[in-house]
C-alpha cells in the first residue's frame, strides 16, 4: 500500500482525537481507501467527517498577520458530497491548514451548513471549481470562512462565516464527569 500526503494529514486529524482525549469508541469501515470520509462514535453522538488538506497556505500577508488556505473540490467530489447528508450522523468538513513547519499547521472543523454556503452543491455549471477558503489572522478566536459560493467581502463589508478556531474539542471531546466531593 502507497502512503499519500494526504495520509498523513488525516492522520494529523486522527492523532489529535486520540492525543486530546477524543476517543471513538467506533470507527466505521471505509469502503473506498481513497475517500477521506470518516464515520465514528463518542460518547456525543454519531459523526462523519469529511476530511481535506492544504500544505501550506494558498496566500501569506505578515503585514495583517494573515493566511489562507484554499480548499478546492472536483465535480465528483461535489457529486459526492451531495450523497454524504445523513440523518443519523453529525456531518462536518474537517480542513487540515498545513505549514512547512507542521506544529504550526491548524485544524479547521466546519458543520456542513457553512460548507453548503461557501460551495454551491446544486450548481448548474458543475464543471467550473468550487472552493473552501479558510482564513486565520494572527490573534484571532475565529477561522474565517468563505468560498466559491460566498464571498469574503460585499461592499467591502466582511462576509466570512466565523468558525471557532478550538471548536474541535468542543464537538468531539468526552465529556468530563464531575467529581463529588
Amino acid at each position: 500500500m502507497n502512503i499519500t500526503r494526504e495520509d498523513f494529514y488525516c492522520g494529523a486529524f486522527l492523532s489529535y482525537l486520540l492525543n486530546n482525549g477524543i476517543v471513538p469508541a467506533l470507527f466505521d469501515e471505509r469502503v473506498d481507501i481513497n475517500r477521506k470520509i470518516y464515520d465514528f462514535t463518542t460518547d456525543k453522538g454519531d459523526f462523519r467527517v469529511y476530511v481535506k488538506c492544504s500544505e501550506s497556505p494558498s496566500s501569506e500577508s505578515d503585514s495583517r498577520g494573515s493566511s489562507i488556505w484554499n480548499f478546492p473540490f472536483t465535480k465528483s467530489q461535489i457529486d459526492e458530497i451531495k450523497t454524504l447528508k445523513t440523518n443519523s450522523r453529525n456531518l462536518y468538513f474537517v480542513f487540515v491548514c498545513g505549514r512547512h513547519a507542521l506544529n504550526k499547521s491548524k485544524i479547521a472543523v466546519i458543520p456542513h451548513n457553512v460548507i453548503y454556503q461557501c460551495i454551491d452543491i446544486n450548481r448548474p455549471d458543475k464543471y467550473k471549481g468550487q472552493s473552501v477558503k479558510i482564513r486565520l489572522i494572527k490573534g484571532h478566536w475565529d477561522f474565517d470562512v468563505y468560498g466559491t459560493a460566498r464571498a469574503d467581502k460585499i461592499n467591502n463589508i466582511d462576509n466570512t462565516i466565523k468558525v471557532r478556531v478550538n471548536n474541535i474539542d468542543e464537538l468531539f471531546r468526552k465529556e468530563q464527569s464531575e467529581k463529588i466531593s
